[in-house]
């Protein structure tokens, strides 16, 4: 895999990242199978099993990873990506979070970048970053404030963002133990967070496309228009960390000369 990362622009408190992935490794062999073919269903996916993260959830490989270590948390049933994602699946991320360094993301509908139907959240580690840290975090942690919390919750916005985004901050101790009992805990305390901010988003019936981003320290909601940034490179959630992906060297010549933040805007709605 040939990924190069090059810095794309600076604010005074975010710098942006272009990943440039070589475009031949996301060619899919054209094999002959059924249109409706489900590849995370068992019988198809030996091949790239990791392990069973519980009743409900298996652990496998990306076939066509960003980086390495890119994984996914599947469904082990047949589950639609634009169902709602409950504590089953908030359970299996932290599990994954517990044994990797990483964040967790999750494309929710064709305009938000998800490309299979079956139901699945990505994880990828926080060492495929430039200096092992998500570039937003920088934004994050420059209007970070000790009030505000409640319950060791705390709700905003990110205020560069002009479009239509939630963020919820961790009080600092609420995902530091990972153990099981807590794990479990932890889980049900993540399904209300994520309700709540697809609710401040109007958007508890996902009606919208939409993204979303979990790390030790905060959990990230935003809605999507369309997948195509500025009719040239596909966003995903990724892109909302401060570090795009692109498939070549002409990709990434256009997205060098654009305002990050413009490239977001081109696939969300405005506030």
């Amino acid at each position: 895999m040939c990924i190069r990362d090059r810095p794309l622009s600076e604010y005074p408190d975010i710098k942006f990242f272009v990943k440039v992935i070589a475009s031949k490794k996301f060619a899919v062999p054209k094999l002959r199978r059924p249109a409706d073919l489900d590849p995370f269903d068992k019988n198809v996916c030996a091949k790239i099993y990791i392990e069973s993260l519980s009743e409900t959830h298996a652990l496998l490989y990306n076939k066509f990873p960003l980086v390495p270590s890119h994984v996914l948390v599947v469904t082990k049933e047949m589950e639609s990506q634009m169902s709602l994602i409950n504590r089953h699946d908030f359970y299996a991320a932290l599990k994954v979070m517990k044994a990797l360094d990483c964040l967790v993301f999750f494309n929710g509908g064709a305009a938000a970048g998800a490309s299979q139907k079956h139901k699945h959240l990505q994880a990828i580690p926080y060492n495929s970053f430039p200096n092992h840290s998500i570039p937003l975090n920088a934004l994050i942690e420059a209007t970070e404030q000790s009030s505000g919390f409640v319950g060791g919750l705390k709700f905003q916005t990110i205020e560069p963002f002009k479009f239509r985004h939630v963020l919820c901050k961790f009080e600092r101790n609420f995902l530091s133990d990972l153990s099981c009992w807590n794990i479990e805990k932890q889980a049900k305390v993540l399904e209300n967070v994520y309700m709540e901010c697809l609710r401040r988003l109007n958007n508890n019936g996902l009606q919208l496309a939409y993204n979303f981003i979990l790390t030790k320290r905060w959990l990230f909601v935003v809605l999507r228009k369309c997948e195509v940034a500025l009719n040239m490179v596909k966003i995903n959630a990724v892109g909302f960390t401060g570090s795009f992906a692109v498939r070549s060297d002409e990709e990434y010549k256009f997205i060098r000369n654009q305002d990050p933040f413009n490239v977001l805007q081109s696939v969300t709605f405005p506030t």
